[in-house]
């Protein structure tokens, strides 16, 4: 069984601690980890929970889990 996205984060980011994903690690770090992950791999659902949780606010609905991952990818990025 696969990780679940935020869980892939944290480890990919080497840490165990979810709540390590709100400051304690850059977002450039965060923002690259989720750049290596195609969003065909998760659904959408998980993608706005990630982003949610990731950037510490509650985050639109999208139409589908691409459009959410490149909503996070564009926060990370400061954009």
């Amino acid at each position: 069984m696969k990780d679940k996205l935020l869980d892939r984060l944290a480890r990919e980011n080497g840490t165990t601690m979810l709540s390590d994903l709100h400051g304690c690690i850059s977002r450039i770090k965060i923002h690259d980890a989720v750049s290596r992950i195609s969003s065909q791999e998760y659904p959408q659902e998980e993608w706005e929970e990630a982003a949610g949780y990731i950037l510490g606010k509650k985050t639109p609905h999208f139409n589908n889990a691409q459009a959410a991952r490149q909503y996070l990818c564009d926060r990370l990025k400061g954009v």
